[in-house]
């Protein structure tokens, strides 16, 4: 086997070959430890699709969905002054929660409730405490189905519409009512399967800004002491986290998934409001009717 598979690489001295994938070694031990893993899988080969399978569609339609609810969080940190030396590191400050303010925005843009704002103690404590009972309470709306609401001119777009929105394909004998089940209100035609597949999506996000950097520390430590909930993380660095979520079966499972709006909008909130005009701030205006935004 070295001769025939020795021109593959430059080094002169023996090889030791697995007969199964045909994986090179330059030491028999390296090869017998190889061969205990490598008897345990079926051999492989490339498998080309056939002719007409040959090509990749997008599958998950329910991604499509607009997500029904979302919550809009901040926290507000003051600096304690506190000296403590561990190994060669001297830490003379720490980071400490301080007040959080959040809003919550319904299927039609506009707030769910009044903004909810804390100062105090234990912020962060308080903070998870009332967001997990804010997602229990939009749990059991997202587990309610309001019946279809239809006019006139919805009936005349079903009965005339040729094509599925969603698939694009020919509608033909297969027509389904397709409507949004917090509001109502009727959305399109679809075929049955689709409609089935074009289902309601049970993540509520909670957006910070910089979390991943700030906000997330604060959280997790708050986060690993709750019980009963299944935590799920998706890390860049032991201390870092793209994204990470709580969920907890109610009827279904619905989870709040924390995520970072810096990571798509790379620059400070200070600057992203100079971008706006006043007609924009409508959130704003709902919960601080009296704030001047001259």
């Amino acid at each position: 086997m070295s001769r025939l598979l020795g021109d593959l690489t430059k080094h002169n001295g023996k090889h030791h070959y697995c007969y199964r994938c045909l994986h090179r070694f330059a030491k028999v031990e390296i090869l017998k430890g190889h061969l205990q893993y490598c008897s345990e899988h079926f051999p492989q080969h490339i498998k080309m699709p056939e002719k007409g399978e040959n090509f990749i569609k997008f599958q998950n339609v329910h991604y499509q969905h607009p997500l029904p609810y979302i919550i809009y969080a901040d926290l507000e940190s003051l600096i304690v002054k506190e000296v403590h030396t561990s190994g060669n590191t001297e830490s003379i400050a720490r980071h400490e929660a301080s007040g959080y303010a959040y809003v919550i925005i319904g299927p039609d843009g506009r707030s769910v409730k009044q903004i909810s704002v804390y100062r105090g103690k234990n912020a962060v404590q308080n903070f998870m405490e009332n967001i997990l009972k804010e997602k229990e309470e939009l749990a059991a709306k997202l587990a309610s189905l309001v019946p279809i609401h239809k006019t006139p001119q919805d009936e005349l777009d079903f009965r005339s519409v040729t094509h599925c929105s969603v698939c694009k394909k020919a509608l033909k004998g297969d027509r389904v009512r397709d409507h949004d089940h917090q509001t109502g209100r009727y959305r399109a035609a679809l075929h049955s399967i689709c409609n089935l597949k074009f289902r309601l999506s049970k993540k509520i996000p909670v957006v910070f800004h910089n979390l991943k950097n700030y906000d997330g520390h604060l959280i997790m430590q708050e986060i690993g002491k709750l019980k009963d909930y299944e935590i799920s993380v998706v890390p860049t660095t032991m201390e870092k986290h793209m994204i990470f979520s709580l969920s907890k079966t109610y009827k279904f499972k619905v989870s709040l998934n924390f995520v970072d709006s810096f990571q798509f909008l790379s620059t400070s909130l200070e600057k992203l409001v100079q971008n706006l005009t006043h007609d924009k701030f409508n959130i704003l205006k709902e919960n601080f009717s009296h704030h001047n935004m001259s």
